[in-house]
């Protein structure tokens, strides 16, 4: 069967292109964590990956959502407007012939690639970024604020008898392999249904941990197990077993960059120990060791700012400017709260996109969404048109249930009649009466008209999310809470 992208002249990712890529990756002086062949070809199948050779032009596109967008900018000598003018052609006509129009992007690109840009034309807006940490520190892990890393390594070492060996596929392939599956099925266990997000994200990681682990040799990877031993089963070979791996590779001038780590969550401290064991055995030549970014997921900000971070390398989504429009005054009508059927999901697609520059949902995670009995989603009516959309999961925790709510948009053309309000006294009421006490939200703390509503219907902040947004963009992290007198007539 022919490939839909034949007719671009897209090409899939293989590993015979490494050379012929590398070149471009080595040319940049501050490249991002995702700037490399071994991310590439590794995320090939999860984003499904495709290159093209544009003007003298790298440019690599994803199309692991159904719409087509390039990767990165265009990596090259001079000047790459036009190698992007041509780049958004190819995706604007792709995203037109599979009905999603609007959605042609530029999803990572860091400041080095940005500065080589006119950005005549061009919307660019933060999206968070990579964490940079001190080697050395992360090797001694003294002071105070990593106080208690130090003592999650020190408690392994008291407790363990352990060993590292430097990765080997024909030795160590299937253990590791079996220790994934493993953390993934943990994973979605605690998590269980109600993070629809998340579990595509862990179901995508896991595929690239499963050709890290196949291909890292030819990757030119830098891999690392660590064997721990079970007293329960002696004191000989077969009490040892394989609780942990990381892989990493040098990156740009002055970083390493760590691209993979798993442990086993039960073997206390281990997490804390690989990371700062790796350091110490394979990277203490490079200052600074590279993290890679949170995907903008709450518990993994959190695990990768306690590290404290020396910097942000920051990254940016580019989109082209649409046509200045004159918009159409909303004529008085009063919108109906319903619940999301199918047929709203192009609708709802079409608000996520024009209301929200990062961690937007697509088409296939709508879908999912508005299937799963552990998801709200909400639509406001008004004309036989969608001009709002809200979406909540509810969270199973060992204390209860929690609500969390995931994206409140209003048409613009709508704004200023309270649907955003009615849209959220729908989720609350709905994530109450199944049972949640707590729900959860992030803001973006200059949003004042947001942060009223919230404040309004009863969330009070909880804690703030530094850089959550981007560098100097942070959020702040809300709460509502069911009043005591409702837990007690309930």
């Amino acid at each position: 069967m022919q490939s839909p992208f034949s007719g671009f002249g897209l090409k899939p990712v293989e590993l015979s292109d490494q050379a012929t890529l590398d070149a471009y990756f080595q040319s940049l002086s501050s490249p991002l964590s995702d700037y490399t062949f071994s991310q590439i070809f590794t995320w090939r199948n999860s984003l499904r990956m495709l290159w093209k050779q544009i003007d003298g032009h790298l440019c690599l596109f994803a199309n692991g959502s159904g719409d087509l967008t390039l990767l990165m900018p265009p990596i090259g000598p001079g000047d790459a407007t036009r190698a992007l003018r041509s780049a958004f052609e190819l995706m604007d006509q792709y995203n037109f012939e599979a009905g999603v129009p609007g959605n042609s992007r530029v999803e990572y690109v860091s400041q080095e690639l940005l500065d080589r840009l006119d950005h005549t034309g061009l919307e660019v807006q933060p999206l968070g970024g990579d964490y940079i940490y001190d080697v050395r520190r992360m090797i001694d892990l003294a002071g105070g604020d990593l106080a208690s890393k130090r003592q999650a390594k020190n408690r392994f070492l008291r407790n363990y008898a352990w060993r590292t060996e430097p990765y080997q596929p024909a030795k160590h392939l299937e253990s590791c392999r079996s220790l994934l599956h493993s953390w993934k099925s943990f994973q979605d266990q605690q998590h269980g249904q109600g993070d629809g997000l998340a579990a595509i994200k862990r179901q995508k990681e896991a595929l690239a941990c499963e050709l890290t682990l196949q291909w890292a040799n030819e990757l030119n990877l830098c891999g690392m197990v660590v064997y721990v031993r079970d007293a329960a089963f002696g004191s000989g070979d077969d009490s040892w077993a394989i609780r942990g791996f990381t892989f990493g590779e040098m990156l740009g001038r002055d970083q390493s960059s760590i691209v993979v780590e798993k442990t086993d969550l039960a073997v206390k401290g281990l997490a804390q120990f690989i990371f700062s064991e790796f350091c110490e055995k394979y990277w203490s030549h490079r200052p600074l060791v590279n993290v890679g970014d949170d995907w903008g997921l709450e518990s993994l900000a959190w695990t990768k700012q306690s590290y404290r971070p020396v910097k942000r390398l920051q990254k940016f989504v580019v989109r082209q400017k649409k046509a200045l429009q004159v918009a159409m005054q909303a004529p008085n009508v009063e919108p109906v709260v319903r619940e999301a059927c199918r047929e709203d999901l192009s609708a709802a697609l079409a608000l996520e996109e024009s209301c929200f520059h990062r961690d937007r949902f697509n088409r296939r995670q709508l879908q999912y969404l508005q299937q799963r009995r552990t998801a709200i989603f909400l639509v406001a009516e008004a004309q036989g048109q969608v001009v709002g959309q809200g979406i909540a999961l509810i969270r199973q925790h060992r204390q209860g249930l929690s609500g969390r709510i995931y994206s409140l948009a209003v048409d613009e053309k709508w704004r200023g009649r309270k649907i955003g309000q009615r849209l959220l006294e729908g989720l609350i009421r709905r994530l109450s009466d199944r049972g949640a006490r707590r729900i959860y939200l992030e803001v973006d703390q200059q949003n004042a008209a947001a942060l009223k509503l919230y404040q309004r219907l009863g969330f009070r902040c909880i804690g703030k999310l530094a850089d959550y947004y981007g560098a100097g963009s942070d959020a702040l992290h809300m709460m509502w809470e069911l009043p005591i007198r409702a837990v007690s007539a309930a």
